[in-house]
């Protein structure tokens, strides 16, 4: 056996330089072929599982566990002085908490504790921790970067944008940092099961066919042989090698192709049959970003005159942490001769693949994977905007591009000629249906939405369920603001219909019942919301004004409460706890909340208010 797999690592390093004349489909291509776990794997190729599990893919999404956080010893608290909020990370038993609290003076006003579930990131750059409540993963707002040894917030958290614990981890994040879980069709972000950390099938696809292949006595002698019951990446074409790769070490907007889902890639096939993923680029700008690597590369003269991918110089079953420089330039020796401006001196990479940092990840130094002669660090000034481009497809289809631009606006950055864009390609497209309707809703013309809805008939088969169910809930949106309640109503209840577990989408509906003055109903939809997260603050606002509007003011005083326990700077909240004070002239509480909101927000109306009374 370990003859066998000595065979088995050889042939990968050595033929990944030599063309494949011969390729056809592999059987674990089949989508009735299962994934089968890495520790079925482990049964046979125990050396490479082991090698594997110290690479930061084996190690990539983890408990939360001492023995498997950088947080041991520098339990540093941050503050966010946009929200004015403290983040404390504090160890219980083996398992890691985080302490958000909020101070006036000494007092403390505000305490919420979270247990973290997961740590994201091997610690090579960066601890991130994940929460989970009844399935559902948000991220949580802490993040400790490993090497300049600092905690703060997460990217993206910064500059007033902490979402604190509501950001989702839907199948878009988990499917490049961790093997594919078992999602619950229905919401965004709820999961049964979770694996820990991304395994041997993310590259070399399911492993099902391989397994009973093996079980049958049907073994491939892989020295002279390809095996197609299961993808070896080194004897791939070169462009299916690098679409492996950069399915997570390519970085953007990512857009899904027609009736495709972040799990359908599988290593063998070509990415843009599943997505394309587009990077903003702008003149005189070279900067990078963390997961650029694929992209780099393609930029150097040594792609682009030689026949090189990502495993010419990488051995994905060894840690980088553990592979000398050496190692590294006994690769480049192998097309160069020494350097000649210093023969004895070592790691190449020092020079021609320079550290630095990136323009989205705060904290931390990554390769630059851009081979070359360096004479100065990457630029990061951005100069005219030319355009969103597919770094995997050269011939992205119109609609695509619509939807980059769409999604790039509404995810990243919110600038009017995103949206100016997306117009131009959407109408050369088909099929955009779902696109159209977001257009409208981010661009906030109601009319145009309206009209567009009533004059076309949509078929929602032709969609993926996540895409018409959010299409329906903003048509519903539009129509309740435009008075058109009937038909509001039908669509919002397609929308929970067709995914019955996002709650975002059955708090709408409730705050419509409710405006519709069937607060009865609304109820029902509230409560069942908080059955499936009572974590998220809206549901406890919204049950703590019908409570009010029933006079039931114990429990409305209650559910307002937990509103704020769960957000100390959410206004809407404060309001209510004035109204609540207002209806039973209550002028103490009036006047404690109404300060309290002039805390959070100096020119709130609450002034004048407070003036009056």
């Amino acid at each position: 056996m370990r003859f066998f797999l000595f065979l088995c690592i050889c042939a990968l390093f050595a033929c990944q330089r030599a063309k494949v004349k011969e390729y056809k489909n592999y059987l674990n291509h089949h989508d009735t072929v299962a994934y089968i776990g890495k520790e079925t794997c482990k049964q046979c190729h125990l050396e490479i599982y082991n090698s594997f599990m110290q690479t930061g893919m084996g190690q990539s999404l983890r408990s939360a566990i001492k023995a498997h956080s950088s947080l041991t010893e520098n339990l540093i608290v941050i503050y966010d002085e946009n929200k004015n909020l403290f983040y404390q990370p504090f160890w219980k038993k083996d398992s890691l908490w985080l302490h958000e609290f909020q101070l006036s003076g000494k007092d403390t006003t505000h305490s919420l504790k979270r247990k973290a579930n997961y740590i994201i990131g091997s610690g090579h750059h960066t601890n991130s921790h994940l929460f989970e409540e009844n399935g559902y993963i948000h991220q949580m707002p802490y993040t400790y970067y490993t090497q300049e040894i600092v905690a703060d917030l997460p990217p993206g958290f910064e500059n007033g944008n902490n979402s604190r614990f509501s950001r989702k981890i839907g199948m878009e994040c988990m499917s490049c940092h961790n093997a594919y879980p078992e999602h619950i069709e229905g919401a965004i972000h709820k999961y049964s099961a979770i694996p820990s950390g991304i395994d041997c099938e993310r590259c070399h696809g399911p492993g099902e066919a391989h397994l009973k292949q093996i079980q049958s006595g049907n073994w491939v002698d892989t020295s002279k042989y390809i095996d197609y019951s299961i993808v070896n990446p080194g004897k791939l074409p070169l462009d299916l090698q690098f679409d492996v790769c950069q399915r997570c070490h390519l970085q953007g907007t990512a857009v899904l192709a027609e009736g495709k889902s972040f799990t359908d890639f599988k290593p063998g096939q070509h990415l843009k049959e599943v997505m394309d993923v587009y990077i903003p680029k702008y003149e005189g700008n070279n900067a990078f970003i963390m997961a650029s690597h694929v992209e780099r590369l393609k930029e150097s003269t040594c792609f682009k005159e030689g026949e090189m991918s990502c495993i010419s110089c990488h051995n994905p079953h060894k840690s980088v942490r553990t592979t000398t420089a050496a190692y590294f330039d006994n690769k480049c020796m192998q097309c160069h001769a020494v350097c000649k401006k210093e023969e004895n001196q070592n790691d190449c990479a020092s020079c021609h693949m320079p550290a630095s940092s990136s323009t989205d990840i705060p904290h931390v130094s990554i390769t630059d994977h851009k081979i070359g002669v360096h004479y100065q660090k990457a630029k990061a000034e951005k100069g005219a905007f030319l355009g969103l481009f597919a770094i995997n497809n050269d011939n992205p289809t119109q609609l695509s591009k619509a939807k980059a631009y769409l999604k790039r606006y509404e995810s990243f950055e919110p600038l009017p000629f995103y949206l100016d864009s997306a117009f131009k390609f959407l109408q050369l497209s088909s099929n955009n249906y779902t696109s159209y309707i977001q257009y409208y809703y981010l661009k906030n013309d109601n009319k145009s939405l309206i009209d567009f809805v009533m004059s076309n008939h949509i078929n929602k088969n032709n969609y993926a369920k996540n895409d018409i169910a959010m299409g329906y809930s903003r048509i519903g949106e539009v129509f309740a603001t435009e008075g058109l309640n009937n038909d509001a109503k039908k669509y919002f209840e397609l929308a929970i219909q067709l995914m019955p577990f996002e709650i975002d989408y059955k708090i709408k509906y409730g705050a419509f019942l409710l405006n519709a003055d069937k607060k009865e109903e609304a109820s029902v939809v509230f409560n069942n919301a908080l059955k499936l997260n009572p974590t998220i603050k809206e549901i406890h606002l919204n049950l703590g004004y019908i409570a009010m509007l029933n006079a039931d003011f114990g429990k409305a005083n209650s559910s307002l409460k937990k509103a704020i326990a769960l957000d100390p700077n959410y206004l809407l909240a404060y309001e209510n706890m004035i109204l609540l004070a207002q209806v039973q002239n209550n002028k103490t509480d009036m006047k404690h909340y109404l300060n309290k909101i002039l805390e959070i927000a100096p020119n709130h109306k609450a002034k004048q208010i407070l003036q009056k009374l």
